[in-house]
């Protein structure tokens, strides 16, 4: 699914065109809107997936990247925890 993202949350599913950088960051809000709506979020995008969950609490959990703690997000790919802001940079 180049050039195509898909978000699917509790019921439902949205797709939105992610051709470039600033289709991508409204993909992201997107996400991160269902995922606080819902609890959790997948995020389709590259052939790669995504999952945005929103923590109960902060729990220390650190990016597996950066190293740096963020908010109430957490965005998993594979084995990897990452902060929002790596989030997007692995999307590029």
């Amino acid at each position: 699914m180049n050039g195509v993202a898909r978000i699917s949350f509790g019921d439902g599913a949205l797709v939105m065109p992610a051709r470039n950088r600033y289709d991508r960051e409204l993909v992201f809000e997107q996400a991160e809107f269902y995922a606080r709506r819902h609890g959790k979020a997948t995020l389709e995008l590259d052939r790669r997936e995504m999952l945005v969950t929103v923590l109960k609490e902060r729990n220390g959990q650190s990016c597996s990247k950066c190293g740096q703690g963020d908010g109430i997000l957490n965005f998993v790919v594979g084995t990897d925890s990452l902060c929002r802001h790596c989030a997007r940079r692995f999307h590029r």
